[in-house]
């Protein structure tokens, strides 16, 4: 269209430049056949105002002359959907025929008046993706004017706000559907609430169903009677196909037959979503869905949200109705419960009572005479602190005052005095109202002492375990020890016998201080191995009563002038146990007596038979002598007891020996199968009893087994088995400095084919504790072949060799590590019937 306005012809080159992807399209397209004309008869303000628009960013648009004809820009290109590109250049009547209704008064008004029309969130149903669509927009429409001061055309600024305005109309849908069914009693109210606001939302939900266990709850937008909305889903009878429930939400397209308009929309609705009402997959909604919106991601979350505020308002309906159903419930029972108040607190077993904030009784129950003694006449109107014990009651005063704030009491224990000036355990349960404090006692007296009972069990097993884990520690270093203490003391003995006899005196004192040092060490092992139970003993039987008077002149002289020793002993049955290790354990328990009376004192030993019918923990019934110490010494504290038979335990400083005799005396009272108990308090004094048990079935061992029958002169063969490579190098060399032919071996593995063949051996000396096989294990495999083959077993650990009186036992003897060369050799001539020389 050529210039009314006298410009100067502008080639299309001139302009344009713009780097948008509606430039190309603006210079490609055919203009000469449009109002328009060629590009280069274009108006300069018609250039100048499309060169603003296309490098906006805003949605902008140009309609131009009488007919509208239309231009813009890329960020309005969105806005006519599938019209674009082809509404370009195209009569605003044409590219917007389906609105052009709404938009030709307000353009031609603008030209007209030359004032701009502006507009916020106006719907335009437009059609430009096939349907009729509701779209929202603000827009402002100013005039453009040519040089003559008259309206030559439209800019159009729009942006589209259609998400915005239905997304703020569905949320104030579900804001106000969440207050108003948030108190509703029941389904029945929510379904009517629910519909009154669907009802009027019906531009986002044209119709709704609500179903229920395959029951119709309700409806809004549609009438029951349409095929669609039946009142019972059925197999023959589910147009949308849910009878059983849904387990995720669907969109379900309806069948022609049920295809019409709702309100307020004249299209037709041809579809619904479905959706469970939260997590209940028995009940769901059907939604119709709007024919002017699309089901995309937005429509679909809004239905669901609708579902599950539904679903929630019905099941916490629900939850009221029930809890008013149980609270009419409690309130019948607490009718049934004041009728038979009177009965239950005439027959409780437990102390109620009621009392003031200041711990006056006002009423009591008869319990408290058939537990306490009390009545209630002695009771009503006296304060209940005179019955509560002395020690309990700055507890039970501030227990009583949480009350009178308002808390809870539970499990609160004190003890009450009985009429007969004794106490019970009571606990407590009690609660404050109006002033009033409502109490509730059981007596625990008896759990109470069943708690304290299994609180000592349990100590005293702790106890044990925790003393067999020292007793294994120090038995293991015992057993290292006695092997390089037996090595050590057989070299000295070698150094001692072959020293040329004009050796200086020196020497001969030095050998003799290094072999004292190493007997008070193997002392001190032996003492070790008796605490944890693994020294070797001499079981024989003893009778206690009389081992006791010839032991009387050197325990009084242990005891010392200030303590006066008596005895009190029963003419009882002798008991098996080793009598060096009692006589030692003795002077031990003596020894400890006569310090714990450090100014003088009372020592009484006693000696009776005692047969325990119920055991205890420390104590398993059976038949016992038991030998106890009873001083009126100092005591022992509560802390110092947990820890008396601990080894290098004491109380007495520190000193040569110090802390193993009351651990040397449990070890070996416990080796030989009985038990011990020490009583003790600050200032009472303490009693120790030993109790050996009666009948005990271990039997001795030897001292000197009867020695074969053996031709004169014949040569003696010892086979010694030793897996200290020293101590069995050392032993062998002592043998045979005494005169034996020696065999030896390094474990059992070895000494088996020796003891196999056809050699001929006199003795077999094991060591015990051997790896593989051990050494009683080794006697009896040699014995099945060597039946009458003499055994010495030596053993510097606790490996007790079982011996139970067959003729395994017969001709078998024990010595314990370190030995000397001379005990050596005593107790092997001893076995094979030599003289010592």
């Amino acid at each position: 269209m050529p210039s009314s306005q006298g410009d100067t012809p502008i080639s299309p080159g001139d302009f344009l430049n713009s780097s948008s992807a509606m430039a190309p399209l603006i210079r490609q397209h055919d203009w000469a056949s449009s109002p328009l004309g060629p590009m280069d008869q274009w108006p300069a303000i018609l250039k100048g105002i499309l060169e603003v628009g296309l490098n906006s960013r805003l949605p902008v648009c140009i309609y131009w002359g009488p007919e509208f004809i239309l231009l813009y820009n890329d960020a309005w290109s969105a806005i006519p959907g599938d019209k674009h590109p082809a509404c370009l250049g195209q009569p605003a009547h044409v590219a917007w025929s389906d609105i052009w209704s709404i938009l030709d008064p307000m353009y031609n008004g603008i030209l007209q008046t030359g004032v701009a029309a502006h507009e916020e969130d106006r719907l335009l149903p437009m059609v430009r993706f096939g349907y009729v669509e509701e779209a929202y927009f603000t827009y402002n429409v100013s005039p453009i004017f040519g040089q003559d001061g008259k309206p030559v055309g439209l800019f159009n600024t729009a942006v589209e706000t259609t998400g915005n305005v239905i997304e703020q109309r569905r949320q104030r849908l579900l804001t106000r559907l969440a207050e108003r069914l948030g108190q509703a009693e029941d389904s029945a109210q929510i379904c009517a609430r629910a519909f009154a606001l669907l009802a009027e939302a019906n531009h986002d939900v044209p119709f709704c169903l609500l179903y229920q266990a395959g029951t119709l709850l309700g409806s809004c937008g549609t009438d029951t009677s349409d095929r669609f909305a039946p009142a019972q889903l059925t197999l023959d009878d589910d147009p949308l196909h849910l009878f059983n429930g849904l387990k995720e939400a669907h969109q379900s397209p309806l069948g022609s037959q049920y295809v019409r308009a709702f309100a307020p929309w004249p299209e037709v609705l041809d579809s619904t979503y479905a959706t469970p009402l939260s997590d209940h997959v028995d009940s769901l909604a059907v939604f119709g869905i709007s024919p002017r919106r699309r089901l995309d991601e937005h429509y679909a979350t809004f239905f669901k949200e609708l579902a599950a505020l539904l679903g929630h308002a019905l099941a916490a309906a629900s939850q009221r109705t029930e809890e008013r159903r149980q609270k009419e419930a409690v309130q019948e029972e607490a009718r049934q419960r004041t009728l038979e108040r009177d009965r239950v607190w005439t027959v409780s077993q437990d102390l109620l009572c009621v009392l003031d904030h200041q711990g006056v009784l006002r009423s009591v129950n008869p319990a408290w005479g058939s537990l306490l003694g009390w009545s209630e006449e002695q009771l009503t109107g006296r304060s209940s602190e005179e019955l509560v014990h002395p020690d309990d009651l700055a507890p039970s005063i501030d227990i009583r005052a949480t009350l009178t704030r308002g808390e809870r009491l539970q499990h609160f224990e004190n003890r009450m005095r009985h009429a007969d000036g004794s106490y019970r355990w009571i606990s407590w349960h009690a609660t404050e109202d109006k002033g009033v404090i409502y109490g509730c006692g059981r007596d625990i007296t008896e759990q109470k002492r069943g708690a304290l009972l299994l609180e000592q069990a349990q100590a005293a097993l702790l106890n044990a375990q925790r003393m067999e884990a020292v007793g294994q520690l120090t038995g293991g270093i015992a057993h290292d020890f006695n092997n390089l203490l037996a090595s050590i003391r057989f070299s000295l003995d070698l150094i001692t016998r072959r020293a040329p006899a004009n050796a200086q005196p020196e020497l001969s004192h030095i050998l003799h201080a290094a072999t004292q040092a190493t007997e008070r060490a193997a002392e001190l092992t032996h003492n070790l191995l008796a605490f944890a139970r693994r020294q070797a003993l001499a079981m024989h039987p003893v009778d206690l009563a009389q081992q006791l008077r010839d032991w009387r002149d050197e325990l009084v002289e242990y005891a010392g002038p200030d303590v006066a020793l008596t005895l009190a002993l029963d003419d009882v049955q002798s008991v098996l146990t080793d009598r060096d290790q009692l006589h030692k354990a003795m002077l031990h328990l003596v020894e400890n007596a006569r310090d714990a009376m450090s100014g003088g004192g009372r020592l009484e030993i006693t000696l009776q038979h005692q047969d325990i019918l119920t055991g205890e923990h420390d104590l398993p019934a059976g038949d016992y002598l038991a030998l106890s110490l009873q001083d009126n010494g100092q005591g022992m504290s509560k802390a110092t007891l947990p820890h008396v038979f601990d080894p290098f335990f004491t109380t007495k400083g520190i000193g040569p020996n110090s802390g193993l005799g009351l651990s040397m005396v449990y070890g070996f009272i416990k080796q030989s199968g009985g038990h011990i108990r020490l009583r003790s308090e600050p200032g009472q004094g303490t009693c120790v009893t030993l109790y050996f048990p009666r009948g005990n079935s271990v039997v001795s061992i030897p001292d000197v087994p009867t020695p074969p029958n053996e031709p004169a002169n014949q040569p003696l063969c010892v086979l010694v088995v030793e897996d200290n490579d020293l101590v069995r190098m050392l032993t062998v060399e002592v043998l045979e400095e005494i005169g034996y032919q020696v065999l030896q071996a390094e474990d059992a593995e070895e000494a088996l084919p020796i003891l196999q063949g056809d050699t001929v051996i006199h003795l077999l000396l094991t060591d015990v504790g051997l790896p593989g096989m051990n050494g009683e294990e080794l006697a009896s495999a040699a014995r099945d072949v060597r039946p009458e083959l003499p055994i010495l077993f030596a053993t510097g650990f606790a490996e007790i060799v079982h011996i139970d009186g067959s003729e395994l036992a017969t001709r078998m003897s024990m010595i314990a590590k370190p030995f000397s060369i001379d005990a050596l050799r005593d107790k092997v001539n001893g076995m094979l019937g030599r003289k010592n020389g």
